[in-house]
């Protein structure tokens, strides 16, 4: 009897710390990965519960890691997007509560990308992650820096003030100490310097209404958008019809989509003569046959397609359509030279080189009847890269011309080491420069440059007899303008000077 009393005693230890174990393995399963089922001793049920705890804690290591990886960003260790929007949602919930307001600023850094691409990606890493230490550095207690992209951060301010007005400014006052503490140099591989910029898109939260954190998120994006549009380097805050001009932009740029794949655009030519009025070339310009608004100039459209990948599409059909008119006029035995304009997007992309070779194959055209038209702009992004391509495709034929001179800042250091043929005069200069000194004084340095660099000059807007006569007594060049042409249908320009070619 002893014996079985002794067996039913340890059957029932031996099920309780059993179920025990079940009961911790249960917690875990839904769970809960604090979960343990610790036992003292040494017998196999122990090793068991020892064997179970390790695991646990594994399961809940994981666990862990794998929350900070959905909220964090692995490169700087900053909130990320998720963890924003959860933070921006108890923000708006204090604001109301306490009357108050808060701010968001995405904070966009300009021209990171070709920074990135042209230093390397590991000291655009480095540089990053400063940025983002720097940035950290401005906030009070309870701000949250959070980084969105590979060059997008964000700050999120709470308890401003309950005035608009006051937390408004409160806002833009952190705005302008971020632009401040980027400009200072950041000191990277050693002693390398590096300044930056930065757009910055402001809103306040809440706003008005019953406003949410992906509301607020869109307006501050509207508004990061209004500030890139200015050229950078600026700050803007969201005001009410932001969204709405926003919302117009994308449906142009849906539209234009459409446009590209339905064979809407069409090809313009303007012509470029000679200082007798004989022509000497064209440059291929683009409209857009809207099925309900009519003929499109460029400006309705070509600015939205320059913010989107869009101007790439635009771009390539507008070279493709010149050098099948090219091959085409030289193959009639009228051979025709073509300016094309070349958006720093599309020149900045790595098959630039290849894809203009094959243009030129596919169509047959002459290459050295293609001028290309860059911006001052791209020049002083990364020369050794423009140069490379430049030089690449300047073997083949190909001409380059500096496409609205004077208006960019790129200096003669830069120029002479860039295998151009051409300079375009902006048509700025050349409204006013008869009777403006400052408008001829850069004219007349222009053409002094370009005349001892040995290149072409060609002068853009001519639309008087009296800025014409004002050029004939400076130089030989080249004349562009509505004096001596608008831009024309490309097959009802051909005809035109087909019978002037006659006579």
């Amino acid at each position: 009897m002893l014996l079985l009393g002794l067996g039913l005693l340890l059957h029932r230890l031996i099920i309780r710390r059993l179920a025990r174990l079940q009961a911790s393995a249960d917690q875990l399963a839904a769970g809960n990965y604090e979960a343990r089922a610790s036992s003292s001793g040494s017998d196999e049920i122990c090793q068991l519960a020892g064997s179970f705890d390790r695991m646990a804690e594994a399961v809940q290591a994981r666990d862990q890691q794998l929350v900070r990886l959905s909220h964090y960003d692995p490169l700087t260790g900053l909130p990320n997007r998720m963890l924003l929007e959860d933070r921006l949602d108890l923000a708006l919930a204090l604001s109301l509560r306490q009357s108050t307001h808060g701010a968001l600023l995405l904070v966009n850094i300009d021209r990171f990308k070709m920074l990135n691409d042209a230093r390397g990606h590991s000291l655009g890493d480095a540089l990053l992650i400063a940025v983002g230490g720097r940035l950290f550095g401005l906030l009070r207690d309870g701000d949250t820096l959070a980084r969105l992209g590979a060059d997008e951060f964000a700050i999120l301010l709470q308890g401003l003030h309950g005035h608009r007005e006051t937390a408004s400014n409160g806002a833009l006052a952190v705005a302008q100490k971020v632009h401040a503490d980027l400009r200072l140099p950041f000191i990277l591989s050693g002693k390398e310097e590096i300044t930056l910029t930065a757009s910055i898109g402001v809103t306040l939260c809440p706003d008005g209404g019953n406003d949410s954190a992906r509301e607020v998120l869109r307006r501050a994006n509207t508004a990061l958008h209004r500030a890139k549009e200015a050229g950078g380097h600026q700050t803007a805050f969201f005001e009410t019809g932001m969204g709405e001009a926003a919302e117009q932009r994308f449906h142009v740029e849906r539209e234009l989509r459409k446009a590209i794949a339905a064979g809407e655009l069409r090809l313009y030519l303007q012509p470029q003569v000679d200082d007798r009025g004989r022509r000497v070339g064209a440059e291929a310009l683009v409209r857009w046959q809207h099925p309900e608004r009519g003929l499109l100039p460029p400006g309705a459209f070509i600015g939205i397609a320059e913010e989107s990948s869009l101007i790439i599409d635009v771009g390539g059909w507008v070279l493709a359509q010149a050098c099948q008119l090219m091959a085409r006029e030289t193959m009639a035995g009228r051979p025709l030279r073509i300016s094309v304009n070349i958006s720093p997007r599309q020149f900045r992309q790595e098959d630039f080189v290849p894809w203009v070779k094959e243009v030129l194959a596919a169509s047959g055209a002459d290459p050295t009847h293609l001028t290309l038209e860059v911006t001052e702009g791209l020049v002083i992004d990364n020369v050794s890269d423009v140069v490379a391509k430049m030089s690449e495709l300047t073997a083949l034929g190909i001409h380059f011309s500096i496409d609205d001179f004077g208006t960019g800042y790129s200096s003669l250091a830069y120029l002479k080491r860039l295998p151009i043929d051409e300079l375009k005069i902006d048509k700025t200069f050349i409204q006013d420069a008869p009777n403006d000194p400052g408008d001829a004084a850069v004219v007349e340095t222009i053409l002094s440059v370009a005349r001892h660099m040995h290149l072409k000059v060609v002068a853009e807007g001519v639309e008087t007899e009296e800025q014409a006569r004002y050029l004939r007594q400076l130089a030989n060049i080249t004349y562009q303008g509505y004096l001596f042409g608008r831009p024309d249908a490309a097959e009802t320009w051909l005809e035109r000077w087909r019978a002037v070619d006659a006579h």
